[in-house]
C-alpha cells in the first residue's frame, strides 16, 4: 500500500491498533517498518498513530471502538463526560477533568497504552451499574473538534442515569448534579422511559425521579412513572432528611413531594 493511501485511511488525530491496521491491509511487520521510516508513531503494544498527529483521550477511544458494532461499543464515554461533550454540563468543579468511561464487560480493562498515556489524562472506568448496554436510546455519535473521526457516546438521557448510578448517596443532592438537572430541559421522555424501564438499579431510578421532579421540566410530566418497577419498601438517600412519600425515599427536605 502506498504511503499516501495509508495516510488517508488513518483518521487525523486517531490511534489505531494492529488489528485495525491488518483489517486495512497493513501487517504488523509493515507497521514496524513504517514506524522506523518515521511515518507512524508507536504508542505502546499494538497501538499506533500518524507521526506528528496531536492526541487526546478521544484518540484512544476511537481505537477501542473502531472495529466494534456501533450498537455495542466495548467502551464509551458516559456520565458527566458525555453530558459535558454534548453541552449539558457548564459547571465542573476544579479537579473534575477526569474522563468517565463505561465498559460493557465486568472484567474488561483499558489497554496499558491508553491507561498509562500522559496525552490521555485521567480516566475512570465504570461498569454498567444496573444499566444494561443494549437498552434502546443508549448511544449517539459525537464528533470531537479538530479530528477526523466520530465516537459513540451515551445519549444525555442515558448519561444522567449513569452519573447518578456511580454517585455516592451523600453527593446525590449536591449542587453539581442539581445544577446539571436544571439545564436538562431537552431530554426525550420516550427515550427516558425505555431506559428507566430497563434499569435494574432501584436507587438510580428513585433518585433520578426525585431530582427530575424537583427540576420541573415538561418531560418529567410525560413519564409514566406508575409503570416503572421502583422496588418495595423505603430507602434512605440522605441522613437526616425527610421521607418523600411519592417515591418512598429519605431525601433533603427541599426535594420532597410536600415541599
Amino acid at each position: 500500500m502506498k504511503i499516501n493511501q495509508l495516510w488517508q485511511k488513518i483518521p487525523h488525530g486517531a490511534v489505531v491498533t494492529t488489528a485495525w491496521l491488518e483489517a486495512h491491509g497493513i501487517s504488523a511487520n509493515h507497521a514496524a517498518k513504517l514506524t522506523e521510516a518515521g511515518w507512524l508513531r508507536r504508542l505502546g503494544r499494538g497501538a499506533y498513530c500518524r507521526a506528528g498527529d496531536p492526541l487526546t483521550w478521544e484518540s484512544g477511544i476511537f481505537a477501542l471502538q473502531a472495529l466494534s458494532d456501533p450498537a455495542a461499543p466495548p467502551f464509551w464515554p458516559g456520565g458527566q463526560t458525555a453530558l459535558s461533550l454534548q453541552g449539558f454540563v457548564h459547571y465542573l468543579p476544579i479537579g473534575h477533568d477526569t474522563t468517565h468511561l463505561y465498559g460493557a464487560e465486568p472484567r474488561s480493562q483499558l489497554p496499558l497504552w491508553l491507561s498509562q498515556a500522559n496525552w490521555a489524562g485521567a480516566i475512570a472506568l465504570h461498569r454498567d451499574k444496573g444499566l444494561p448496554m443494549g437498552l434502546p436510546g443508549s448511544f449517539t455519535d459525537y464528533n470531537p473538534p479538530r479530528v477526523g473521526f466520530s465516537l459513540r457516546v451515551s445519549t444525555p438521557e442515558r448519561a444522567i442515569l449513569e452519573w447518578i448510578a456511580i454517585t455516592p448517596n451523600e453527593l446525590l443532592f449536591s449542587s453539581e448534579l442539581v445544577d446539571t438537572f436544571t439545564g436538562l430541559n431537552t431530554l426525550r421522555p420516550r427515550r427516558l422511559q425505555a431506559l428507566l424501564a430497563g434499569c435494574r438499579s432501584v436507587k438510580t431510578k428513585r433518585a433520578f425521579l426525585v431530582l427530575a421532579r424537583h427540576a420541573g421540566h415538561a418531560w418529567y410530566h410525560r413519564l409514566e412513572t406508575h409503570s416503572l418497577d421502583l422496588g418495595k419498601g423505603k430507602r434512605q438517600l440522605c441522613k437526616g432528611g425527610r421521607l418523600d412519600k411519592e417515591y418512598q425515599v429519605t431525601v433533603p427536605e427541599a426535594f420532597t413531594d410536600e415541599h
